[in-house]
Order: structure tokens, then sequence, then C-alpha cells
């Protein structure tokens, strides 16, 4: 992305203190000596979908809890299931709600602490002057896949769900670069609505979005996951729960006040162009909107799992409580 210059240090030092400062009773600030370092594994880039991370970091929400906490990234929600499953190195981190569940049905032992997204905010983006603005539009054109992504998954869902004929729908392997689709070298791609399609539109480009959530993709999506073992430690289910609070912290400051959301952000990564995280942060805000942050349901799960079933996605049947954490 372009970098159009970094936004007034002065004026991002002054939205910082206006920052909350409101600390949970039982959140209380612990001496520098008793800190307890965690690594928190995304399951993508540092990008808007995950400033309720990031967020929390520089508002200090989780160093409040007493945790000195960093971040490592992998390649895509499947690959964060799996690696949290395995419980090594990491044991807890970001995912998705339909990889949450693949995994837990091939096996996996993770569990869903809380939901940001509610649903699926997976989109088929084309070129507008294209008209593609249904799936069996993408007969006989070329869709561009990132491996690991969970779009891959989500895809075989619209597939199924629409009664597709996936032979007459070419693909092909493409990094996670918009300017793929810019450049014509593939008619259409799918990403979440608040990455590359918001970077085109951003830039003022026109592009038509298939949601899949219009199209009987409908689940629940980003998530936080946490290793079982490490749950059943009294210790780090005691982390897991600072965690999960600090991180609402975070993403609840994106669902009130997602400009001042976007310029911290702009601050801490100025690669991205600051008119780009403005439009992602508006859209994550908007995933974010029904409250509370980061509920998750028996009603949502079920549903959830009914989808995933439905479209035969599960390895083999699984409960609400074999995937969820609920109080």
């Amino acid at each position: 992305m372009r970098h159009p210059g970094r936004r007034s240090a002065l004026a991002a030092l002054a939205l910082l203190a206006s920052l909350p400062a409101a600390v949970p009773s039982h959140a209380q600030i612990l001496p520098p000596d008793s800190t307890q370092k965690v690594e928190i594994l995304l399951d993508w880039k540092a990008l808007p979908t995950f400033a309720g991370f990031y967020l929390a970091k520089e508002m200090g929400a989780f160093e409040r809890r007493g945790l000195d906490v960093t971040f490592a990234e992998t390649q895509g929600a499947i690959s964060s299931a799996a690696k949290i499953g395995e419980g090594k190195q990491y044991w807890i981190g970001s995912s998705s709600g339909i990889a949450t569940a693949i995994g837990v049905s091939k096996g996996q032992p993770i569990k869903s602490l809380a939901v940001y997204y509610q649903k699926t905010p997976t989109v088929i983006f084309t070129r507008g002057e294209d008209r593609i603005a249904h799936p069996r539009d993408l007969y006989g054109k070329t869709l561009g896949l990132v491996p690991g992504s969970i779009t891959n998954e989500e895809l075989r869902a619209l597939i199924t769900a629409n009664k597709l004929d996936v032979d007459k729908i070419k693909s092909t392997t493409v990094e996670m670069s918009a300017y793929d689709l810019v450049e014509k070298k593939v008619d259409a791609l799918i990403d979440y609505d608040e990455m590359a399609p918001s970077e085109l539109i951003a830039e003022g480009r026109r592009i038509t979005m298939i949601r899949l959530s219009d199209f009987g993709v409908r689940a629940y999506s980003l998530n936080l996951i946490v290793n079982n073992a490490a749950w059943a430690d009294p210790a780090k289910r005691e982390i897991a729960k600072k965690i999960e609070e600090a991180v609402q912290e975070g993403y609840n400051m994106v669902k009130e006040r997602p400009g001042d959301a976007a310029l911290h952000f702009s601050r801490m990564f100025p690669r991205l162009a600051p008119r780009y995280v403005d439009r992602s942060m508006v859209t994550v805000a908007q995933q974010l909107s029904v409250p509370p942050t980061g509920q998750q349901t028996r009603a949502g799960w079920e549903s959830t799992i009914k989808t995933l079933e439905q479209l035969g996605l599960l390895a083999k049947p699984i409960t609400v409580d074999d995937v969820a954490i609920l109080d």
C-alpha cells in the first residue's frame, strides 16, 4: 500500500492521553517484577482486523493486568488453530469460528473463549466493470486463492450452499495482493471485507463484492481460542481471562471510536496508508456492532455448527460444549 505520510505525532500523543483509564476492580496494577510474559498468536498480518489486540497493548490494558504481551503471526486461521492445538510454542490466540469448529472436528484440543465477528466477513471481490454480482457469475472466471487461508474453506461452503458446479470456476494460487485483480491476472479474489477490498476502495477503485453471508455462509468468524490443556491449568486460565478482558477493551474502542482507533493504528503501523486504515477500521467497527463485544452464545454456536454440518465441512459431529467455553 502507498503511504501518503505520517499523521501528526502531536495529535496522536494528545489522543493517547485521552484514552480511558478505567480499570476493572480485579485488574489491579501490579509491580513490574510480577508481570507474566505471554505470546499471542494472530492468524494473519498486523491489519485493522486485529486492532483490538494491538490497541489493548497500546492502551496498557495488558500491562494493567500484569501481562507482558507480544504477538506472533501465522498464515491463516486454520494454521492458527492447529498451532494452538499443538500447545507447544503457542497456547492462545486468534482464529475464526469456522476454523475452530473444523479443528475440533479433527480432534484438535482447542476451544473458543470469545467471538468478535458474529458473522462471516468474507467477500469475493471483482472489478466493477465486470458485473460479477452473484456466485454463478463466477462461471468461466478465474478466482485467486491464498494457500492456508480460511477463505478457501468458506469458498467450499459457498459452492455447496449455492449448488455451484466447481468445474466451471477456474482457480489459481496467488499471494495476497489486491493488485492481482487490478492487473487482470485474475477475475476475482476472496478476502475479508476490511482487508484487500478496503484497500482498493480507499484508493478510489470501483469493485463489486459478493458477501458470502448473503449466500448461505453465515457462521461465527474472528474469535479468541485457547488450548484445552492450558485452560485446565489454573495459572494459564487466569492469564487467558485477563487477555480476554484486555482485548475486549481494545475492540470496544474500535466499536465506539473507530476514527480514534484508526489514528492509533496508523501511528503503530505507518507502512499502512491512513486512508485505508480509516476505511478498514469503520468496517471492523460494523462487524463489532452487535453488543456486547466478544459475546458467544450457545445458540450462535449451534447455528454455526449446523451450517458447517450441512455444508459437509466437519470431519465428525461436534457439540457446542466441544468447541466453546460458555459462562
